[in-house]
């Protein structure tokens, strides 16, 4: 309390006493500032993009004014970091350090120890990275560091001497920490990116592999079929070669004998009955020679080229639809044309070809039980010729589709088919190097597509 009377002193002695009262207080506010600017930044750079550069660079520019530094800088020491230096600052001082503060006899390179020099006018041999720059008069150098790596080097310089104390080196030391995770974040996530692309160069070759096996797995199954297929066939052609010897020249006997009993009946006025009788026999032993001249074929599983002439396609299905349109002739079949207006040359064999086609048609008007609808079409490719046969009849039931090549399959009734008829016109097919394909639904029809490489002019 004043007393009274008396006036309040306002002498320079009692504003240093009232200013020594309030340093403590001054001195609370600046480590309170300084602690609250080091959580902004950490803040900042953990919500910054991943780029390396630019977390440093803001990292440093902050530092600089944290400090009131005369500059501010991070070099690496590592080469796998991807930047040669980040630096913020009033001069060209940034790259004369990144020069001058490589060398082997670098005290915090070699040590690995914070280093203050609070006077460069005062030699000091554990540093002269700073001889270069006379504005400088006090800096300090501290290791960038992630476990026991040394990363790079973080140098904060001024323009005062004693610019830095032990306090201000603590917060120093935050910043090389700050800038240790920025480093070891960038490093980690630059990781798992090679990694995620190394990963995904994995699924797609292994997607490139999948898909190379499953190629190769079907390649395998028409394989294995082709070779089921052929061996079904050398069977039959060893069958066919044996039945050919044995019942070709009996058959022809019976067949000469009958067409002989025929004419004597005829002239010795024999009963009707026998004379039927006798046509009957004779019907189904040319029945006989047909199938065993079918079999044939099998016995003969090759053909020179030499056998083989330039075919036009159009012109043998055009004499293949007009014996069909007689055949269908009363029937509620449609047949319907759709060949390519060009000439279309295959090497081949006009009659045996003949005989594929009206194989396959046989096949589609049996399958048509009321009415329907037959069509024949032709197509030239860059190097093939395409015949389709298709029929909207009945289809073919799935588990039938693999037997449909094999010797006397059939599903029509006894006497109606010999299930012969497929498999001689694969034969013949395969003897073109053409392949034949078949796509059947239940209740849709079917569809044969015959491709012939096309013939050499």
């Amino acid at each position: 309390m004043i007393p009274a009377g008396k006036k309040i002193n306002n002498s320079a002695g009692a504003s240093t006493a009232n200013l020594k009262i309030l340093d403590p207080e001054s001195g609370h506010q600046a480590k309170l500032q300084a602690l609250s600017t080091l959580t902004r930044i950490s803040t900042a750079i953990g919500f910054m993009p991943m780029e390396l550069e630019a977390a440093l660079q803001f990292l440093v520019k902050e530092t600089r004014k944290l400090f009131d530094a005369y500059g501010c800088a991070i070099f690496p020491l590592d080469s796998s970091l991807e930047f040669d230096l980040v630096y913020s600052g009033r001069s060209d001082m940034g790259k004369l350090l990144l020069k001058s503060c490589k060398s082997s006899d670098c005290a915090v390179i070699r040590d690995e120890f914070p280093l203050i020099i609070k006077d460069t006018n005062q030699p000091d041999k554990r540093c002269r990275g700073f001889d270069f720059d006379e504005k400088v008069k006090s800096y300090a150098c501290l290791p960038i560091s992630t476990g026991s790596r040394l990363m790079g080097i973080l140098t904060i310089c001024s323009l005062k001497k004693q610019a830095f104390d032990q306090a201000q080196l603590e917060m120093m030391l935050s910043v090389a920490t700050m800038a240790a995770s920025v480093i070891q974040r960038a490093q980690l996530f630059r990781r798992l990116e090679e990694e995620k692309k190394r990963l995904e160069r994995a699924y797609e070759e292994i997607n490139i592999l999948n898909t190379d096996l499953e190629i190769k797995i079907e390649d395998l199954k028409k394989a294995q079929n082709q070779i089921i297929q052929t061996e079904k066939l050398a069977v039959a052609g060893r069958l066919a070669a044996g039945i050919a010897h044995e019942v070709n020249n009996p058959i022809g006997i019976i067949i000469n004998r009958i067409e002989c009993l025929q004419s004597e009946a005829q002239e010795k006025g024999v009963a009707d009955d026998l004379i039927k009788d006798l046509s009957t026999i004779s019907k189904y032993a040319h029945r006989i020679s047909k199938i065993v001249e079918d079999l044939s074929i099998f016995s003969r599983t090759t053909y020179a080229e030499s056998d083989y002439t330039s075919v036009d396609i159009n012109d043998v299905l055009e004499d293949v639809l007009f014996l069909v349109e007689q055949k269908i002739r009363g029937k509620k079949i449609t047949l319907r044309r759709q060949l390519d207006s060009a000439r279309l040359h295959v090497m081949g064999d006009a009659d045996r070809l003949a005989q594929v086609f009206i194989n396959i048609i046989d096949n589609a008007i049996h399958a048509i039980e009321d009415n329907g609808t037959i069509r024949v079409a032709t197509k030239a490719g860059n190097k093939c010729i395409q015949t389709e046969i298709s029929d909207s009849g009945s289809g073919i039931p799935e588990a039938h589709l693999d037997k449909i090549y094999d010797p006397f399959f059939t599903t029509k009734e006894v006497g109606q088919g010999t299930g012969l008829g497929l498999p001689i016109s694969q034969a013949i097919i395969a003897d073109y190097n053409a392949s034949i394909e078949v796509n059947s639904r239940i209740g849709r029809g079917t569809t044969f597509t015959i491709t012939f490489p096309k013939a050499t002019q």
